[in-house]
């Protein structure tokens, strides 16, 4: 047996953003209102977790620039030679996930002191009296 579905959500859109949607809609052979809702659903179950291909990329990233800082940070000390480069490349590509973690870490604890000064966004608030009716 299905959950029944007690609740609707409705919203205005620019007739811009109305014909991007069906160009999507299209390309999925999906309606705009079904696309929607897919596209809906499927960001609330991510639970802002990276895909595949974007942790692959943001691995790349990380690694690109632990490279480019302590790089940089070696010529400027003079101490930069050919096995140290070497080294150090070898290091970045042992120590990416435990970066590219530490980046994640660091991002959404600046994210959290960012809501904390400057209190909670609109879309905070819009979410707190929603949740209250």
């Amino acid at each position: 047996m299905r959950p029944e579905k007690e609740r609707t959500i409705s919203y205005r859109i620019t007739e811009e953003e109305w014909n991007e949607i069906k160009k999507r809609a299209a390309t999925e052979r999906e309606s705009p209102h079904q696309w929607a809702r897919s596209a809906l659903l499927e960001k609330l179950n991510r639970n802002d977790e990276l895909t595949r291909g974007d942790r692959f990329l943001f691995l790349h990233l990380v690694r690109a620039q632990y490279l480019i800082t302590q790089g940089f940070q070696m010529l400027a000390d003079d101490s930069l030679t050919s096995e140290e480069w070497k080294r150090l490349r070898v290091d970045a590509k042992h120590k990416v996930s435990e970066l590219a973690d530490s980046a994640l870490a660091n991002y959404a604890r600046k994210g959290a002191e960012r809501v904390s000064i400057a209190g909670p966004t609109k879309t905070q608030n819009s979410a707190t009296e929603w949740s209250n009716r």
